[in-house]
């Protein structure tokens, strides 16, 4: 009993005396220069199930219409600014970008497409 008080008190003198010679936390470095680095686009800052979804709606756009096409950071930014995948796709609906009745048509046709080119 005695040797196991003995051992713990040293332990707590080993720890005391460790932290108490520990030098003084340092001042954190300057931030590096972001000068010669681009922040990624919307595109790129996408999950890549979420760069699926986009690549999918960009794809299904008609090129025939009027409106000019969103471009994939247009798409990706709608998303990010808090919008859902269906909203974004009743967006792109309503200005007559896509013909197909829902999303899941989208997607549906663009994983066929993508897979039967692999």
């Amino acid at each position: 009993m005695t040797r196991l008080i003995v051992t713990g008190l040293a332990a707590l003198v080993l720890v005391g005396t460790a932290s108490a010679s520990a030098e003084p936390p340092s001042r954190p470095s300057a931030p590096p220069a972001t000068a010669l680095t681009s922040t990624p686009s919307a595109y790129d800052s996408l999950s890549p199930g979420n760069k699926r979804i986009a690549t999918a709606l960009f794809e299904a756009q008609k090129s025939n219409t009027s409106a000019p096409s969103m471009t994939l950071d247009q798409i990706a930014q709608e998303r990010r600014s808090g919008k859902t995948w269906g909203e974004v796709f009743q967006i792109m609906k309503s200005q007559g970008l896509v013909q197909a009745e829902t999303l899941g048509q989208v997607i549906g046709r663009y994983d066929r497409a993508r897979h039967t080119r692999l």
